[in-house]
């Protein structure tokens, strides 16, 4: 009785953040795609438009939904889906299109909107990256007919995991709620257990220092079945796993209401530290963000990390792990993570251009409440020292 107390505690500061909509709480920010896919209950087999430049889980989740996933290249400037791109794309036979706000950057919002509503396609936020970041037309998230989040460990809102749905549209909520009654599970005690040790653990080692080494030998431990990792090796291999169908767990419940209660603190601190990198990467001789406001309006961005060009990725990642300095790749393929099949998710090479350039030269720089400016600053002193920048 308690965690449903917490359940729909957690569910009504979420809809009053994003003033309105229905949440659902689920197990991953993948899932909560799935389930709005499922209730949207579009034809059979039809396309929905993704950008090539995100996670092999978006694509398996709409393919699990019985759909097809067809990919259009971003814009390098912004690194998400490029609307310019759209009047390429054969209107028949496409259901949807999901455009992901990669790295907290609020995607090209208006023309997008205007082009599905004129064929009468709906839009699918994916704001895994984006929680609380505002595009010109209003707050990420209740742009479109339903928008998905993650909780993983590195997202804007962490709950150990776990993931919310923000349905913006009332039949539609009441579809996903008859679904989720009907089809999903709550998580068992001995996952529960699992996933509060990983909670505790990750408080307890990760620091910007150690951020590297940690998240390798969190995939090591999870490719071995000895900690809960962001996708299984089924996952990656395309095939829908048994226990995809979960909710939110408990401790992932009480781990969110803590966190929600210091977003604005979260954003504030994550404003300050990209305003900080925007201003000094053009000092160290690094291209800033370039960004129009007619995107994103006037205010700061909250990003969750700032992307960086830089022609020798490789070397750049491996010294700063040796050297304790927290950088990041997020997309080593424009169907992260490297390794995966991309053909069997429908991507073929060659598709998506700019987005396979951007897998090759961004790195990504943390903007988390570790980061204090004398950290950014040690990371900025560290890509002058290392990074070659790449050319424009």
């Amino acid at each position: 009785m308690k965690h449903r107390l917490w359940e729909r505690e957690f569910a009504r500061l979420i809809e009053a953040f994003f003033g309105g909509g229905s949440v659902s709480l689920l197990s991953k920010g993948r899932v909560a795609l799935y389930a709005g896919l499922r209730a949207m209950s579009l034809p059979a087999g039809s396309k929905v438009l993704l950008p090539g430049y995100t996670c092999m889980v978006v694509p398996s989740a709409v393919q699990y939904a019985g759909l097809e996933p067809l990919y259009v290249d971003v814009d390098p400037s912004h690194y998400n889906l490029d609307p310019a791109l759209l009047a390429q794309v054969p209107a028949q036979n496409v259901a949807a299109v999901i455009v992901q706000h990669t790295y907290g950057i609020p995607c090209d919002m208006a023309p997008i909107l205007a082009w599905a509503a004129a064929r009468q396609i709906p839009v699918i936020e994916d704001c895994c990256h984006a929680f609380g970041s505002r595009a010109a037309g209003g707050l990420c998230g209740t742009l479109g007919a339903f928008a998905f989040m993650s909780g993983q460990w590195n997202k804007p809102f962490s709950t150990g995991l776990g993931g919310i749905l923000l349905v913006n549209d009332a039949a539609l909520a009441g579809r996903v709620g008859r679904l989720i009654a009907g089809e999903f599970a709550a998580p068992g005690w001995m996952r529960n257990l699992f996933l509060q040790a990983q909670i505790l653990a990750y408080g307890l080692v990760v620091r910007p220092h150690t951020a590297g080494r940690i998240t390798r030998l969190y995939r090591f431990l999870t490719r071995w079945g000895l900690a809960i990792g962001s996708s299984s090796q089924a996952e990656l291999a395309g095939i829908m796993p048994e226990n995809y169908c979960l909710t939110m767990a408990r401790c992932q419940v009480r781990k969110g209401l803590r966190e929600i209660a210091r977003i604005e603190e979260n954003q504030r601190h994550r404003r300050l530290v990209s305003a900080l990198y925007q201003r000094r990467l053009a000092e160290i001789g690094f291209a800033p963000l370039s960004i129009p406001p007619s995107i994103a309006g006037e205010d700061a961005i909250p990003l969750l990390r700032y992307p960086v060009r830089v022609a020798n990725k490789p070397e750049v990642l491996r010294k700063a792990e040796r050297e304790g300095v927290e950088i990041g790749s997020w997309f080593e393929v424009p169907l992260h993570p490297a390794g995966t099949r991309m053909e069997d998710f429908g991507y073929r090479d060659g598709a998506c251009p700019q987005a396979e350039a951007a897998c090759r030269e961004v790195v990504n720089l943390p903007t988390h409440r570790g980061i204090t400016n004398r950290r950014a600053e040690r990371t900025l002193q560290f890509l002058k020292r290392v990074a070659v920048p790449a050319a424009l």
